[in-house]
């Protein structure tokens, strides 16, 4: 069975690559109503939704390495 526990410092850059993606995520949104080519407003609607996904994925993935380790990660 393959380890799930974290080192400080994976747990220190997961935490920093999550928060950088939720602020850059939030700007998106920000900007999508000022968008006003559809072909461009599309690819940043993908962006945003991809970018969620990989955001929560994250997330899930540093609360199983919590879980084996005692602790849990809330955002």
């Amino acid at each position: 069975m393959e380890s799930m526990k974290f080192g400080v410092h994976e747990v220190t850059d997961m935490r920093e690559l999550i928060n950088f993606k939720g602020a850059c995520l939030i700007q998106a949104k920000s900007r999508l109503n000022e968008v006003e080519n559809p072909e461009l407003k599309t690819l940043l609607e993908q962006s945003i939704q991809q970018g969620q996904t990989t955001v929560s994925q994250m997330k899930q993935q540093l609360n199983k390495g919590f879980y084996y380790s005692g602790f849990s990660y809330r955002s």
